[in-house]
């Protein structure tokens, strides 16, 4: 009698469908393949081979044949793994991964009890997952192993003890799953598209980091910028020293974990890419990826990247998509990446196939993490924790880069000790004092006179904790002078700031008046230059920032920075956090006029004494430390937030792109979005953080993903502004809502 043939899918057209074990076979080898880099292949390659044990099944082939909606066949492979080998803790991470690959991570002693009722039933019951089994009982699994036996006859599950070291810690633990999760994910994925369109690139490795090229390139767009530099030459020196310093560093340090402190303004982009490529050199590191807090930032340094590496990855998705959007989820496979701490972050604690699919290829990669005082204060354990970890494991190297160094060492229980690159880095603040500080904290000041001040200067820009105040001045500042008035917020479309940044660049170089009012985005990494600088009065990693775009170029006469505390009824902070780190700089200064001293932003010291003030009591959020001790993945993704709160993208119809707007609508409103339309709705795509989704429906209409085979249609995070509220994005302010909404939308 012919032995029955179970087939892993439908075909594709024009294709006949692969076998169950052809499919295995292909996943389990690429599996291992990923997880060769990450020290894992034995386990990534016992995941690929057991991962659709579950397809072995009547039930499965009945899906096939459309006579059954569904069956979950992941768990299945899970319960074989659970009750037919000895158990061990690498055991129990291929289980959690097996189990996990569709609908998301558990922990292994969440799960142990519904594997072996799978195992032992013949009743009708539901999966861990609330679904219906592909198999249950023993009969049924039998059956299937003896299928999948004559597949791969030499199976075995055992695996070679080590590599998991007895008594790990919950958060390395939950980090190794994650890192086997992306092997059989990132596998599963590619050589299921490569079994439906033939294509191989969908398994092919990345192309190797052309080094030597790009140092040639960097050299040569760093000579062409010192000839083009119009900034104080004894600046430009230092730049050129912390530059040599950083491929200096590079070339000789052992791979590990690095902190860059070297004041605003001083090259920091072009240094830390030397370090980099010098580094990836000398180590035979596979990848560098940048990540930026910041949108704003990946906006302009993208464009610099670009013309030194052509093949720059941006992957900064700015929503949490559904997990059955798989073809959304970028894997990283690139030689030169920039993303954001939000997605490069989160996705080290999400428990979602779809998240982790890419963490595999950090392994041998050089991140390097700028403006690393971004961090939330109440996710800096677990953060650095896992930091340690991927350094220490998964040979990484990491470098945390700012001005404004936090002293995480002073956190309580903390280990941290990296290498500085630049140890002399206070006789650098020393040498580059290049503005005094205006300490006005004995009243509060009313924006309007903020903004009287402000007219009186022809380059001048006043940063605001809030974006009403931020409209505000700017509104003062139009109907004084519409002309050289401008404003910069989260409110306007990437497209639409980075012309804003382009005509105050252009009135800058040609000498004409340019007022400027703006929330924090300008703070990090945008290169302007005013000679007056208002702040907000706000923590001091965010006062030093905004110093740097004060005589940035170092011009004989100092810039001027007055710090103030805006009057308003309302809450002048964005947080409690944002508010005591203000209030201990605003200690600090009443202190230093006891002495007679002005506190000195340009002493890394008192940067240093303002984080022992700030970090002295600062620990997890106890969710997110009672998540990890339980192992709970889903309650962990849940509460390791670096933006609390849901955030909506509105595509807004930018009037410089009106046409690619209407295209981009009508599109998406017939045909739902894609990846493709993704990429082409991003220059116009605003994020806006919501109380209720429910408000957010007046004035705005969901965009839907399509999913294939007459399933029903799913919210993408993504939303056009109806018919009738389009003029609710203007040419000069950006995005607002009608006055209602301000309580939803903060």
């Amino acid at each position: 009698m012919q032995e029955k043939i179970y087939f892993a899918k439908s075909p594709a057209q024009g294709k006949p469908a692969p076998t169950v074990g052809e499919h295995l076979c292909h996943v389990a080898q690429q599996a291992a393949h990923y997880g060769t880099e990450t020290g894992m292949a034995a386990e990534a390659r016992l995941a690929g081979q057991c991962h659709d044990f579950g397809k072995y099944s009547e039930a499965f082939q009945k899906v096939l044949r459309r006579e059954l909606n569904h069956v979950d066949h992941a768990v299945c492979g899970a319960a074989y793994l659970y009750a037919t080998s000895k158990m061990t803790k690498k055991k129990w991470a291929v289980i959690e991964a097996i189990n996990g690959h569709h609908d998301g991570l558990r922990s292994f002693g969440d799960i142990e009890n519904g594997l072996n009722q799978l195992w032992n039933s013949t009743q009708r019951i539901t999966t861990n997952n609330g679904k219906t089994p592909a198999l249950k009982g023993q009969a049924d699994y039998a059956s299937a192993e003896k299928c999948f036996r004559r597949d791969f006859p030499d199976f075995s599950a055992s695996l070679k003890k080590g590599g998991l070291p007895a008594g790990r810690e919950e958060l390395e633990s939950m980090l190794y799953t994650r890192m086997l999760l992306s092997c059989l994910v990132d596998a599963d994925y590619s050589v299921s598209a490569w079994e439906h369109d033939g294509d191989e690139t969908h398994c092919a490795d990345a192309r190797m980091l052309d080094i030597a090229q790009g140092l040639e390139k960097l050299y040569a767009y760093r000579a062409q910028l010192q000839q083009s530099s119009t900034a104080d030459p004894d600046l430009n020196r230092l730049r050129g020293e912390i530059f040599d310093r950083c491929g200096k560093c590079g070339a000789e340090a052992p791979e590990g974990l690095f902190t860059l402190t070297a004041p605003t303004g001083t090259g920091k982009t072009l240094a830390l890419l030397h370090f980099a490529l010098r580094h990836a050199q000398a180590t035979g590191k596979r990848r560098i990826i940048i990540v930026l807090p910041f949108l704003t930032l990946i906006e302009q340094s993208a464009d610099t990247y670009r013309k030194i590496l052509p093949e720059v990855l941006e992957d900064h998705s700015q929503n949490q998509l559904p997990d059955a959007l798989r073809e959304f989820a970028e894997k990283w496979n690139s030689p030169f990446i920039i993303t954001t701490s939000v997605n490069f972050f989160e996705s080290l604690f999400s428990d979602r196939p779809s998240d982790c699919r890419k963490l595999h290829n950090l392994a041998h990669s050089v991140v390097v993490f700028d403006e690393a005082q971004s961090l939330p204060p109440k996710l800096l354990g677990a953060t650095l924790g896992t930091v340690n970890e991927l350094c220490a494991r998964y040979h990484m190297t990491m470098v945390f880069s700012t001005a404004t160094q936090p002293d995480f060492a002073s956190l309580p229980k903390m280990s941290w000790c990296p290498t500085e690159i630049l140890p002399e880095h206070p006789v650098l603040y020393r040498q580059l004092q290049r503005t005094t500080t205006e300490w006005r904290l004995n009243g509060l000041i009313p924006l309007t006179e903020i903004a009287g001040e402000m007219q009186e200067h022809d380059r001048v820009c006043g940063i605001f904790n809030l974006r009403r105040h931020a409209r505000n001045v700017f509104n003062l500042l139009q109907e004084a002078n519409s002309e050289a008035a401008f404003l910069l917020s989260t409110d306007l479309c990437p497209a639409h700031r980075s012309r804003i940044l382009q005509e105050i660049r252009q009135r800058m170089d040609n000498h004409l008046p340019c007022r400027v009012a703006s929330t924090q985005c300008i703070e990090a990494g945008v290169d302007l230059d005013f000679r007056r600088m208002y702040r907000a009065l706000a923590p001091m990693e965010s006062i030093i920032q905004a110093a740097g775009r004060c005589n940035r170029n170092g011009c004989p006469e100092k810039g001027i920075v007055t710090v103030f505390e805006p009057e308003d009824e309302r809450r002048i902070y964005p947080d409690d956090f944002y508010q005591n780190a203000a209030v201990v700089v605003k200690n600090m200064v009443m202190d230093s006029m006891m002495t007679d001293i002005p506190l000195d932003l340009n002493d890394p010291e008192n940067i240093r004494r303002y984080y022992k003030r700030l970090f002295a009591d600062v620990k997890d959020k106890d969710k997110l430390t009672q998540a990890i001790e339980a192992r709970d993945f889903a309650e962990v993704k849940k509460q390791y937030r670096l933006i609390e709160g849901g955030g909506a993208q509105i595509i807004v119809p930018y009037e410089a792109m009106r046409g690619e707007y209407e295209a981009l609508r009508s599109e998406l409103l017939n045909n739902g979005i894609t990846p493709v339309l993704m990429k082409q709705a991003a220059p116009l795509t605003v994020t806006v953080y919501v109380g209720s989704t429910e408000k957010l429906k007046q004035f705005a209409v969901p965009v839907f993903h399509r999913p294939c085979h007459g399933e029903p249609a799913m919210p993408s995070g993504y939303w056009l502004l109806q018919k009738g509220y389009e003029d609710c994005y203007s040419e000069r302010g950006g995005l607002q809502f009608p006055e209602e909404t301000t309580a939803m939308i903060f």
